[in-house]
């Protein structure tokens, strides 16, 4: 009964974080988009670079 009561929970909370981030993505102005392009190179820069 747990299980079924923590999977259903786990599900609600996915679904409400996935319309929140939908929600974010289709109503982005260019500036947010911008950051997050920025935050995504600087991520990958500091990833790759610490692969060696």
């Amino acid at each position: 009964m747990f299980a079924l009561l923590a999977a259903y929970s786990f599900r609600q909370y996915m679904n409400a974080y996935s319309r929140y981030a939908n929600n974010f993505w289709d109503n982005m102005t260019p500036m947010q988009y911008g950051c997050l392009l920025i935050f995504i190179a600087i991520c990958g820069y500091i990833l790759m670079r610490s692969s060696r």
